[in-house]
């Protein structure tokens, strides 16, 4: 059985759950740049998985937001598409933001500031437990991301 999109809109007969409405404001809360808000947003023992590593427990994943919210201030998300079945939230994105800040890459080497403005889309998993961010698995392309910000030659993601 797929997954199935849950519309928003009044008089559409749909009940809205909980868990689709924690983690729609965990993205207002990223959007917001309200980092500690988001890090309540997850259970004391999430994991949070993304192509630059993985964070436990949610002094780690606000150490990460923030290491990504410092290099992309304005940074916002678009939620494309947001599919749940039971405590499972799926959901492609899109991710903007500017690069004005220092870029941390895993191995701790900083790279400047290019100034550029980048686009991604992206793709997530996120378990929930007790209207809380359990484990969520990100995806998204960041040899484009490098290469949107002129970090690698142009083609290199193809």
């Amino acid at each position: 059985m797929g997954l199935r999109p849950r519309r928003r809109g009044k008089g559409d007969g749909l009940v809205m759950s909980g868990d689709r409405d924690a983690y729609e404001r965990s993205v207002q809360l990223y959007n917001a740049g309200d980092l500690e808000g988001l890090a309540n947003s997850y259970t004391e023992d999430a994991i949070l998985v993304t192509p630059y590593g993985t964070a436990q427990g949610r002094a780690a994943i606000l150490e990460t937001w923030g290491r990504g919210k410092a290099t992309f201030p304005d940074c916002i998300v678009t939620i494309d598409v947001l599919d749940e079945q039971g405590g499972t939230i799926s959901s492609e994105w899109t991710w903007a933001g500017t690069n004005t800040g220092p870029l941390v890459l895993p191995d701790g080497t900083e790279v400047p500031p290019t100034g550029k403005r980048a686009e991604l889309k992206g793709t997530e998993q996120a378990q929930m437990r007790d209207g809380k961010l359990a484990v969520q698995h990100m995806c998204y392309d960041n040899v484009a991301l490098a290469e949107q910000l002129g970090l690698l030659p142009k083609g290199a993601s193809t």
